[in-house]
């Protein structure tokens, strides 16, 4: 749990030399994704959304990993 807690903190931050893409949180949302890391994955999802709100494949996506959570009203 550590170890899942320190891997999120380390993707969540951000400096000005170093601005994640959206492209690089979706990349980080499959990889987490991969691993059964729902919870983190709708977050790296989340945040490739907010760089860019029409990141149709982050939607879908997100979406599966709500559904996959079980959050089925969320991923509708």
């Amino acid at each position: 749990m550590i170890y899942a807690a320190i891997i999120l903190f380390l993707l969540l931050m951000t400096s000005a030399q170093c601005q994640q893409t959206a492209e690089n949180w979706f990349d980080k949302s499959i990889a987490l994704s991969n691993q059964g890391k729902h919870d983190e994955t709708i977050k790296a999802y989340d945040a490739a959304i907010k760089l860019d709100p029409n990141y149709a494949a982050a939607w879908n996506d997100r979406g599966i990993a709500l559904d996959e959570s079980g959050k089925y009203e969320e991923a509708i």
